[in-house]
């Protein structure tokens, strides 16, 4: 068997086989109205209480922890309730696979929008700009200039003036006044109009999302075998429930339960410290800082070992040369290149120097991650050179359509053309050049595709992809794009990054296609699902977000860190505005003046960062090294450890728990066999599970006693 440039999965995928056997066969089903009813209901409900649970009871933030804890124990309570219990009086009350498989995609793509999500960064950017706006930093006449009022409501300039106060309220609270629901309406009539601005574009991205996520969804599951762990939770939770399998269903299974007391009772021995005087945890966060202190060990620093069960489980589901990628690359490449650096070049203290920055000599290792993830983009396209070319000529009318694609080619391609040119034109009429706006939004696609790569291939549930904005000032300066496009590229970078530590929309879309490949779902009402579940989110989560602040006792400006990045945020641009009006203004005097300006008097943002620009060419010469050596060389490690370099904070926070995977993994298959290795697999899965079992137990216990905050279930 060839080896390909960026060969991924085992040589026989069970699923990629059984998926297969499923197309063939043409059993695709579609939904039952029970499944439409109960999703759309539980994502109306997850929408309108996730606000709450992130911003009031802050034990774990559903939004924030990357593992998605409200689908899973959703899915567990229906198949428990629907086909357990009650289906066996009423068996018309029973679920089908495909209605549990759209409850699980719908409540999966929103999950991640409201609290902490999405809307954090679209609500807080519209906010920030001015409440944090004072005579001292002069932000009205510098920012509010470039950023259109029509995309952030403002409060009048004057404190005195009479009138609403949305921006002030917001985060002070809401004035006590007799008729506070009259208040509130006045106040949303007044944010709904740039919210719904915002919605134009995120309509246009999502097009995006889909579009490519049709395009991709089959190379990947099925000629790549990507293994798309996170959809082998649902697809695993839903063995043996049919009676169309040899397997015992996996909520009966004694293995899958020992799984998920396991973790359950870890987590739960910890919450209980919450509750319990002098209570002793069970570590699960270490750091081995104090014994790195002397010669060359201090450049070691930082060295976290933390625990996380699911991760430790999704590395069970991911390929061993995977696994070991991940750890590896970090553990010993990585530290390696840290006591290199700052031990013999004297460039750096010692691993925190080079932790998040990417400019200068601290983004050395984060730049090279960053073009090693666009080389991977770019080399995964290539693999589908021929599926593309195929597709696309099915567009053009070239070719006869493929009689068992659930998606139209022409409207596949059509509405990513179309969502690309609504995605300029709408940056253009708020105010940048459409030159800048096409290479943003192409930059947005491939980061994307990237950080869904990175998903659907390695498990790793806590990614993170370069931004567009910083990737397109990699080429350009700030001055080179000028004030006006400077602040827009800076907003629409920040807002559309859909924070990637939460999953971002393309890798829950992919992920919903390949599950419902795998379970035999027509795809289309699939994709009708997930588009409700998205107006749904963006729908209430608005209203529900806004009333939890407004409401809240002192405003938003008491709910946590995540209401106050926007001042550093806004502060770094304001001055780097000040610099471009101040560089251009002196430039124009002295070419009034027949002279040029002299070199000195350029300030940095007017320079090329070529720190980065060389870092990165060597990250992407090194990524493309890796992609050919994997072709010739059988024992060379796959690199997919060497891009998560383009973020430190993931792999530094869980490296140990990919060591730890991997180590499990590679045991069993060497002491026990594939047999072994198949029937581990639920005890794996039940980890998963157990975690999120216990993440929504542990909130519920916590919003019953009152508590706010105390210990979490989180990743990062």
């Amino acid at each position: 068997m060839p080896r390909h440039g960026y060969r991924t999965g085992p040589k026989l995928d069970p699923t990629a086989l059984s998926r297969l056997a499923g197309l063939e066969t043409g059993h695709e089903e579609s939904p039952t109205w029970r499944g439409w009813c109960l999703g759309i209901l539980s994502c109306a409900f997850l929408a309108a209480i996730i606000p709450y649970v992130d911003f009031i009871i802050r034990c774990t933030r559903v939004t924030l922890n990357v593992l998605p804890a409200p689908p899973m124990v959703l899915l567990l309570a229906l198949i428990a309730t629907f086909n357990l219990l009650l289906g066996r009086w009423m068996a018309w009350l029973r679920l089908t696979r495909q209605d549990l498989v759209l409850i699980f995609c719908m409540t999966m793509v929103m999950n991640a929008i409201p609290g902490v999500g999405f809307l954090n960064y679209l609500i807080n950017g519209q906010m920030g700009l001015t409440y944090y706006a004072s005579p001292e930093n002069n932000w009205r006449e510098v920012l509010h200039p470039h950023i259109p009022e029509a995309l952030a409501a403002r409060d009048p300039a004057d404190p005195n003036a009479p009138g609403p106060r949305p921006v002030e309220w917001f985060y002070s609270g809401l004035p006590r006044t007799e008729a506070p629901g009259q208040t509130l309406k006045t106040v949303f009539g007044i944010l709904l109009p740039p919210y719904l601005r915002w919605c134009v574009v995120i309509v246009c991205l999502f097009g995006m999302f889909f579009a490519l996520s049709g395009i991709l969804y089959r190379q990947w599951g099925d000629r790549e075998r990507l293994p798309f762990p996170l959809a082998q939770v649902p697809q695993t939770m839903l063995q043996g429930l049919f009676g169309d399998e040899v397997e015992a269903p996996f909520v009966r299974d004694r293995l899958a339960w020992l799984g998920i007391g396991l973790t359950f009772a870890l987590h739960s021995w910890n919450a209980l410290g919450d509750y319990v005087g002098n209570w002793a945890p069970i570590p699960m966060k270490n750091y081995l800082q104090g014994y790195f202190t002397e010669g060359v060990w201090k450049y070691l620093e930082p060295t976290w070992c933390h625990i996380f069960p699911s991760v430790i489980a999704f590395m069970y589901l991911v390929s061993l040369e995977v696994s070991f990628s991940l750890w590896f690359f970090y553990l010993v490449v990585f530290k390696l290149g840290v006591v290199i650096a700052s031990g013999v070049f004297g460039i750096g203290e010692n691993g925190w120097f080079f932790d998040i920055a990417t400019n200068g000599p601290r983004g050395i290792f984060t730049n090279q991650g960053a073009a090693a993830l666009l080389v991977m983009v770019v080399a995964s396209l290539v693999m589908a050179r021929r599926v593309l070319w195929a597709s696309l000529r099915e567009a053009l009318g070239l070719s006869a359509p493929a009689p068992q694609e659930a998606f139209s080619p022409r409207v596949l391609w059509s509405t990513l053309l179309l969502s690309i040119a609504g995605t300029v034109a709408w940056l253009a009429w708020f105010g940048m050049d459409w030159y800048w706006a096409l290479p943003l939004v192409i930059l947005l696609l491939l980061a994307a595709t990237g950080a869904a790569r990175l998903v659907s291939e390695g498990g790793v549930l806590f990614p993170r992809a370069p931004l567009p904005s910083d990737l397109l000032m990699v080429a350009v300066t700030p001055v080179d794009l000028g004030a006006r496009n400077y602040t827009l590229v800076s907003l629409c970078g920040k807002t559309f990054d859909f924070d990637w530590f939460r999953m971002t929309p393309m890798t829950n879309i992919l992920g919903a296609f390949h599950l419902g490949a795998l379970t035999r779902t027509r795809l289309r009402p699939l994709l009708a699902g997930l588009i409700a579940a998205l107006v749904l989110a963006y729908g209430i989560g608005f209203f529900s977000y806004h009333y939890v602040c407004y409401t809240n006792p002192g405003g938003a400006r008491y709910l946590g860190w995540c209401f106050g990045w926007s001042a550093g945020f806004y502060g770094d641009m304001a001055s780097k505005v000040k610099t471009i009006q101040s560089y251009e203004k002196r430039k124009a005097q002295s070419a009034a003046q027949g002279q040029p300006l002299p070199e000195a008097e350029r300030p940095d943002i007017a320079r090329t960062d070529w720190w980065k620009v060389s870092w990165m060419g060597v990250g992407g010469s090194m990524m493309a090294l890796f992609l050919f050596l994997r072709t010739r060389v059988f024992w060379w490690p796959h690199p997919i450890g060497y891009v998560m370099w383009n973020m430190l904070q993931p792999v530094r926070t869980m490296w140990f728990s990919f060591f730890i995977g991997w180590l499990l993994k590679t045991l069993i298959l060497k002491f026990g066999g594939l047999r072994a290795f198949h029937r581990s697999r639920r005890f794996f899965v039940g980890l998963v599970v157990g975690e999120a079992l216990a993440t929504i137990f542990w909130i519920i216990v916590a919003w019953l006693m009152g508590f706010s905050g105390g210990y979490s279930i989180e990743y990062n």
